[in-house]
């Protein structure tokens, strides 16, 4: 699936705003989940060797292709929606599998970020934190 309207997400203690570049014609919705594409653009996240999610849209922006236009990133802490999310998920990494979608694993995309709180339906990813350990 994915995102066809905007989301608001909550974050956890102070957030990283990044300004990368838009890539591909797209619309990247508010709250969506993106990744720095191997051509160093922002896109739509999805399960795609050597992207990395660096974090959810500010605000929504419709990327036309060409002007690859300066956007802003959400980083640090933020709850992201989750079905499924339990106390189990706590110190294990996620993945970004597209602008919606979380997953517990995935085949190509580097990881989103460490789970570091849970609470029904949502879990707290903090997207500085792409390996386990220090």
């Amino acid at each position: 699936m994915a995102l066809t309207a905007d989301r608001r997400l909550e974050g956890v203690g102070p957030e990283e705003i990044l300004a990368i570049n838009a890539g591909a014609a797209d619309t990247l919705y508010q709250g969506g989940l993106v990744n720095v594409g191997t051509d160093g653009y922002i896109k739509v996240a999805a399960d795609v060797a050597n992207e990395v999610c660096v974090g959810v849209m500010k605000k929504q922006h419709v990327a036309d292709g060409s002007a690859h236009e300066m956007i802003e990133i959400r980083g640090g802490k933020i709850w992201v929606p989750h079905s499924g999310a339990a106390l189990t998920d706590v110190g294990a990494l996620f993945w970004a599998t597209a602008d919606d979608t979380l997953a517990d694993s995935a085949s190509n995309v580097k990881a989103a970020g460490l789970c570091v709180g849970f609470k029904t339906g949502v879990v707290l990813i903090d997207f500085r934190r792409k390996t386990l350990g220090d």
